[in-house]
């Protein structure tokens, strides 16, 4: 489960925090080695080819003036400098155009796999945790572009670290006692910096909240699922509301970490560069050359330049560190979200195809997280081949008792079997591969109708199963008029040609997919509650046809569903309240019966 105290705002130490960054550098390493030398080399080059340029030079250049020396030793020297600048331009320009945006788009694709295969892997109750549900969409949001950020302050950080032993190697060797200003800069502007970056990382955490329910409204006026709701009720004076009041709790958060930053800011800059370095280093230059006559001018010069370069890498270190401190804190939640675990724990059963026998539940009670009882004290037993319906009003706990079917929650008491043996000595896959889903809240992808029905990469395309299947959860008419046939695609997320399919339609695709696949047991959350009441019956015809060898458990509020059950379950308040065939509940007139005639009555034709 996610480890909370992982996921504090507080600072999480500076040794803690580069040790991140060194685990995001060795992913770089492991997927793109070559870059990663590139990279390193490039920075130090340009660093090094800088010195020589702006402070060396000087010196040298100087020198030969004041000495005398020949005209032509200055024009090889220079030209000698242009190659250094041309190498750079060169080498620089094949890293932004080439080398760079292939290594990134290696980097983004590996790392959004490895998110996306834990996200996949993780239990479905951790998505119900708000705090958990934060994390995880903070991890895939910021992982890559955190990455990039981390490569792009990384190379700048080799590329300081080199102008700065470069030109601490000049000062050595010509004032090491200037040295002493330096680093007292340093000192003044890394602890204001440090303490800077801590407060942009508390001001982003109490954000993050704020930006996604943003993003929420944002959505609602963008996606074509809420245009009609927006247009036929006044929800859309709510929503800008409620937006507005949004927005206006970002304000206090930037008030009060902004005044504190501002002012960290400026005490940072203020001592270590106006006092220490323009002031207090320049006076002590001036009188090491006019009174003290130690530097040549030449030296004075290269050393006022040196100088000049050193404040400048010191300042741009002293924001990057802190910087470089913050993405350790960023991915420090991306570490805590690959490094959680499952508690749901895999068997190590495998389950022979076509060993369904039998599968039960045996005083089955569930919560979600602290909340009362959803389910209580729930046995029922589901033979192979047989035809089960579950039934009750909203909230009764119909879906959640699928959701524990299928082991996407594991139940708090009593246990769930699958031929005698409890599902959790299953492995996992192997037990939920014994079973076609589809569930209410169905999704259709953005691929084409044969990747809808199929829903799965590993295996070729079965174009004749796949019309099949179609066919016979009545889609074939809706079929014949799409040009595209099965390859026709679906949404118009990436296709401008693609088919926006009505509520219905849609529900006869994702229905298709448990006539496709080849499972003992088919379960259908509400499958007909698209569908008018003759497609619904045709549908229904077409499912038990299908189905005849297969077991099929289906939750329907149409209760002209269940009358083809051999076994309805009947469930109230997390309980089962009647249980038996339609022949049965109905001859004991219980909530069963009252429901159906309510329902009947709807459709009898007044006399």
């Amino acid at each position: 489960m996610w480890n909370k105290t992982q996921n504090s705002q507080k600072s999480i130490g500076i040794k803690r925090c580069f040790q991140n960054i060194l685990y995001m550098l060795g992913i770089v390493i492991r997927y793109t080695p070559g870059y990663f030398i590139n990279l390193c080399l490039f920075q130090i080059y340009c660093a090094v080819q800088v010195f020589f340029e702006f402070t060396y030079t000087l010196k040298v250049l100087l020198e030969l003036i004041t000495e005398g020396a020949q005209y032509r030793e200055a024009v090889v020297y220079l030209l000698f400098m242009l190659a250094l600048v041309l190498i750079k331009l060169v080498w620089a320009a094949w890293m932004e155009n080439v080398t760079t945006p292939k290594a990134k788009e290696i980097l983004h694709k590996r790392m959004r796999m490895e998110l996306y295969e834990k996200a996949a892997g993780l239990d479905l109750e951790q998505y119900d945790d708000p705090e958990y549900y934060n994390e995880f969409v903070w991890s895939i949001n910021e992982a890559a572009d955190r990455m990039d950020l981390i490569l792009q302050d990384f190379g700048s950080f080799l590329n300081q670290t080199a102008r700065m032993l470069s030109n601490g190697i000049f000062f050595v060797a010509l004032d090491a006692f200037g040295i002493v200003f330096i680093l007292m800069s340093l000192a003044v502007t890394l602890t204001m910096q440090s303490y800077n970056g801590r407060l942009l990382f508390a001001r982003d955490a109490q954000l993050k909240p704020i930006e996604r329910k943003r993003s929420y409204f944002n959505r609602i006026f963008y996606l074509n699922d809420y245009a009609k709701e927006l247009r036929l009720n006044p929800a859309a004076d709510r929503l800008k509301k409620e937006f507005s009041e949004t927005n206006a709790r970002v304000y206090p958060v930037i008030n009060k970490y902004g005044k504190k930053s501002a002012l960290a800011g400026f005490i940072g800059d203020f001592c270590s560069n106006d006092i220490l370095i323009n002031t207090v280093y320049l006076g002590y230059l001036v009188y090491q050359t006019v009174v003290k006559r130690v530097l040549s001018y030449g030296s004075t010069m290269a050393l006022f330049s040196a100088s000049s370069s050193l404040k400048n890498s010191l300042r741009n270190m002293a924001v990057m560190l802190p910087r470089l401190e913050q993405h350790g804190l960023y991915v420090e939640k991306v570490r805590a979200f690959l490094a959680a675990e499952s508690r749901m724990q895999s068997g190590e059963r495998k389950l022979e195809e076509g060993a369904f026998r039998m599968l039960t539940m045996e005083n089955v009670s569930f919560a979600y997280g602290k909340d009362t009882d959803t389910l209580h004290d729930i046995s029922l037993t589901i033979r192979a081949g047989e035809k089960i319906a579950i039934v009750g009003y909203n909230g009764a706990g119909k879906s959640t008792l699928i959701k524990l079917l299928l082991r996407l929650y594991d139940v708090r008491q009593g246990r769930i079997c699958m031929n005698g043996q409890d599902i959790r000595e299953y492995d996992k896959k192997s037990y939920r591969s014994s079973f076609a889903t589809v569930f209410q809240d169905y999704k259709i992808f953005a691929s084409d109708i044969a990747d809808n029905v199929k829903m799965d990469v590993a295996h070729e395309t079965d174009r004749k199963k796949i019309e099949q299947a179609l066919e016979q959860s009545g889609f074939a008419e809706r079929l014949k008029t799409l040009p595209g046939g099965i390859n026709t695609p679906l949404t118009r997320e990436f296709e401008e040609e693609g088919v926006n399919l009505s509520g219905g339609e849609a529900q006869k695709v994702a229905i298709a997919r448990t006539f496709y696949q080849y499972c003992p047991i088919i379960i259908l959350d509400e499958p007909s509650s698209a569908l008018d009441p003759i497609s619904e019956y045709q549908l229904n015809q077409a499912m038990l046809e299908a189905a005849r060898d297969k077991t099929v458990i289906f939750i329907s509020h149409r209760l002209s569903s269940t009358v083809m059950a051999d076994r309805i379950y009947m469930l109230e308040q997390g309980r089962i309240i009647e249980q038996g065939s339609h022949r049965e509940l109905m001859g004991l007139n219980g909530k069963y019966a009252q429901m159906f005639r309510m329902q009947a009555e709807k459709y009898s034709v007044p006399s």
